[in-house]
């Protein structure tokens, strides 16, 4: 479904949003980032939303009031040695609450007239050369309460930081809980806020039911990033994009507690409210989450979900208007049951994704994963003389680490949960495909593990040789086999400029973080044809370290091709929305040799040499025309 909005609906969206400002007394030593000093007072904005009109109360993070609470804090450390309930209480916050400042922005009177600024330009040179913004009708808050997050959102978050940086720049000692919290406001209403009531001009949000919500559903953040530079440029700016990940703490039938998205975000988004389709609040934007590794952006802005927030919200006696039934599914069909055909691979340090060819458990992923841990194959890849093909003693007794979705077997779509299973290496490629096909071998444990999954399933013959007729056929004479869902391969597939993709896979957070299915979108941005073939497809989806070896398909559910690198510049920083894939038409000889169509296909790969011109390409190392040799290329393929 596309996601764009017509008119009508972005302004009844911004109509419910908000600018917040806090400003006050800081530190002379303070080096806060983001932050505007004017008249000796430190401003810091982020973003809010109404959630009770009548009442004038709004909702907005945490993030900038912590630079004044940890101000007047007696020690850096005194605050973690005190509980969070005696920090942030409406006592400890009226202590400083006469030195700072609350204000928020409504969307109302936001048409700028020439004739409202020139007053300003007659003053120029007795106003120091500037120019101020003309949206000045800030109205005063009081502060209400604060609010944490659940504490499985809690939980997660102390999970998380041992791979990403949660801490707040300016306040480098916040603990989590205060970092990723949130403040209840109240508008001190004046004749003017409550004419603009009368006149429809403000609206307060409805909450949505945000576990209804899949991954790829389309969301839209409303918020004001950069709010103290101007409001007049900034005002409850829209960006778009989908849900990435759903996130759950490592707790049995936990629900999820925090969401990624790959809409826009920018500092002072914080607190932004995040609408589904039918404009209902679904999630409020947290603080970005970094990556630990520099080189290794993240890109993706978390989300705490409303539903984490139901509890706190009647603790603090909000009282919001709901609207929690939502049949609508955002992936149709054949897109969502594509999902059964990505698995997560893991082979002894590396992990990444990889894309289920044929029912009978064949599946591919890059081969990048697999060859910095086997020393000999990565000592032949440093040779000046590319092998023939990496020969099998170097694999055949290594196995691959499996985790399947119990939806993935046939017959068993409804079912939740994963398996663990065991894959042998079945080739690894020598030549410029970025490619291992694998066998998932683990048949006996999955009958013995699932037995309450599918008592159909009687024995199955287990061998695992090399023999086409025993590895390879759909029929065995032992029994039922087990039948896993599969993408297609569609030569005559013929996708274009500008078509809209998605990427499946799992990136970002590790196996032992129990991952779910990460999904993005984007289009193809380019396609590479040599001798009238596909050979990459360049797309715009946000790609992270761990979607290699995911499939890449398009809105209808055709299987396109692998996800296999990003690029990354010269200093080694990664470039999220600039990737490549290996398309389907590729990959056409591991689709027959899998389902049996030609049981010589993977012999035949094997034979295969490097074509030095198609390996340098997907390396980004084509040198430029004479011309243009002064010029080192910034860009390398992260393989």
């Amino acid at each position: 479904m596309d996601s764009t909005r017509n008119d009508s609906n972005i302004c009844s969206l911004k109509k419910s949003c908000v600018m917040v400002r806090v400003s006050g007394n800081d530190k002379p030593s303070a080096n806060r980032i983001f932050s505007y000093k004017v008249n000796g007072k430190t401003i810091f904005s982020c973003s809010g939303f109404i959630i009770d009109l009548e009442r004038g109360i709004i909702i907005t993070s945490s993030v900038i009031f912590l630079p004044f609470l940890f101000n007047n804090s007696t020690s850096s450390t005194s605050i973690h040695s005190e509980s969070l309930s005696n920090i942030v209480t409406p006592q400890s916050i009226e202590k400083i609450i006469n030195e700072i400042k609350i204000e928020i922005l409504l969307n109302c009177n936001t048409n700028v007239t020439l004739e409202s600024i020139d007053p300003q330009l007659g003053n120029v040179a007795s106003e120091h050369q500037r120019i101020y913004d003309p949206l000045n009708n800030w109205k005063q808050c009081r502060f209400l309460n604060f609010m944490s997050c659940n504490d499985n959102t809690m939980l997660l978050l102390n999970k998380l930081k041992n791979n990403f940086t949660l801490v707040n720049s300016n306040v480098l000692n916040a603990t989590l809980d205060l970092s990723f919290g949130f403040v209840v406001l109240q508008l001190i209403k004046d004749r003017e806020a409550e004419n603009f009531e009368k006149q429809l001009l403000l609206d307060q949000v409805t909450v949505g039911n945000s576990l209804e919500e899949n991954s790829g559903s389309p969301i839209t953040v409303v918020g004001s990033p950069f709010g103290f530079v101007s409001p007049t440029m900034f005002l409850n700016s829209i960006s778009t994009g989908v849900i990435c990940n759903k996130i759950s703490p490592p707790k049995q039938y936990s629900s999820p507690s925090i969401y990624l998205v790959d809409a826009r975000c920018l500092p002072g988004n914080e607190g932004s409210a995040v609408f589904n389709q039918q404009n209902q609040l679904i999630g409020i934007i947290a603080p970005s989450i970094k990556s630990k590794n520099e080189k290794l952006p993240f890109t993706l802005t978390p989300v705490i979900p409303i539903h984490c927030l139901i509890a706190q919200l009647e603790r603090v006696n909000v009282q919001p208007k709901y609207c929690l039934y939502n049949n609508l599914q955002y992936f149709n069909d054949s897109l969502s049951k594509v999902q059964n055909s990505i698995v997560l691979v893991q082979f002894k340090t590396s992990w990444g994704s990889g894309v289920l060819i044929s029912d009978n458990g064949y599946l591919l992923t890059n081969a990048h994963l697999i060859i910095p841990s086997i020393p000999q194959i990565l000592e032949l890849t440093s040779s000046s003389v590319p092998p023939k093909s990496f020969p099998k003693r170097f694999y055949k007794d290594l196995l691959v680490d499996i985790r399947v979705s119990n939806s993935a077997f046939q017959g068993r779509e409804n079912l939740k949960g994963y398996k663990w299973l065991k894959g042998s290496i079945e080739y690894i490629s020598h030549t410029h495909l970025d490619i291992a096909l694998i066998k998932i071998k683990d048949y006996e444990s999955i009958i013995e593990n699932t037995s309450s999954l599918d008592q159909d399933y009687q024995s199955i013959d287990n061998n695992n040789n090399n023999s086409y007729n025993n590895s390879n056929s759909k029929n065995s004479s032992s029994g039922t086999h087990i039948k896993f869902h599969h993408v297609e391969c569609k030569p005559l597939l013929n996708p274009q400029h500008g078509t809209k993709i998605a990427v499946l896979g799992y990136p970002l957070i590790p196996p032992t973080h129990n991952p779910p299915l990460s999904i993005t979108r984007g289009i193809v941005s380019n396609i590479v044809s040599v001798d009238g073939m596909s050979v990459s497809y360049q797309t715009t989806a946000s790609v992270h370290s761990g979607n290699s070896g995911g499939g890449l398909f398009d809105m209808s559910g055709n299987f396109l091709g692998i996800v296999t690198c990003n690029a990354k510049q010269k200093n080694g920083s990664i470039i999220t929305d600039l990737n490549f894939s290996i398309p389907s038409t590729s990959l056409l000889n591991f689709f027959n040799f899998a389902n049996g169509q030609d049981p010589l296909a993977l012999e035949s790969m094997k034979n295969t040499t490097t074509n030095k011109f198609l390996k340098a390409l997907w390396k980004l190392q084509i040198s430029p025309s004479i011309l243009e040799t002064a010029s080192h290329n910034p860009l390398q393929s992260k393989l």
